[in-house]
Formats: C-alpha cells, sequence, structure tokens
C-alpha cells in the first residue's frame, strides 16, 4: 500500500450507523451471517459479527433500509481487517473495502455526508 493510498482511506469521511446488516462470504455455500455495522464511508464499512472471516474472503453486505420506498443497500468487498473483541471472545471486527455498490448505496451516503457537513 503506497502512502497515498493511506491517506486517501485516513481522508475518508466515516459516518457512524450502527444497524443490523446480513452477509454472505463466497467461500461458504451460500450461508447468510448478520453482524452489525458501526461505520461507513464510500470506500468501505466497518462491521461486528460473531463470524470470523478471513483476510481476503469475497463479501455480500445487505443493509436493510426499513423503509418502503428505499430498496436494500448492497454492496460488495474483501475484507481487509478481521480482529476478534478483547473483551467477547465470541465477537469479531471486521473493515471490508468496496469492490462494488450498488447505486443506491452511494446515494444514500452522499446523502448523509452532505446533512454532515
Amino acid at each position: 500500500m503506497s502512502e497515498n493510498d493511506l491517506a486517501e482511506r485516513r481522508n475518508c469521511i466515516r459516518i457512524p450507523i450502527e444497524t443490523l446488516i446480513t452477509f454472505t462470504i463466497d467461500s461458504n455455500d451460500g450461508l447468510t451471517y448478520q453482524g452489525t455495522s458501526q461505520n461507513l464511508c464510500s470506500n468501505g464499512i466497518y462491521i461486528t459479527t460473531d463470524y470470523a472471516a478471513k483476510l481476503d474472503d469475497h463479501i455480500k453486505i445487505v443493509l436493510d433500509t426499513y423503509e418502503d420506498n428505499i430498496e436494500p443497500l448492497i454492496a460488495e468487498g474483501k475484507v481487509v481487517r478481521c480482529r476478534f473483541d478483547k473483551k467477547n471472545a465470541d465477537l469479531f471486527h471486521i473493515s471490508v473495502e468496496f469492490s462494488e455498490t450498488h447505486e443506491n448505496w452511494i446515494q444514500v451516503f452522499t446523502d448523509a455526508t452532505s446533512l454532515a457537513s
């Protein structure tokens, strides 16, 4: 990773959003897991879950908006970090770097960053 890549990640606006998500890992035969989003930015999301993902796992995340007029937000990416929780051995902290995001995700993120400014 170059210094520019690191600077870009650090300059990304992170939006705290704690809500339930579901996700699948390509290598796990379509099994669905649950977790909680902690924050998101334009290029990734940080979640907590009881599933210990592996680095570079391909992950598909679905965040239900619970709004009739807004479709669930869908993003795909790879696991770039997975650490166990120091206080709860059954909890893992996972960082995902997006490779693809559904159009709704981009719009919601754009709206949220506008409100945060």
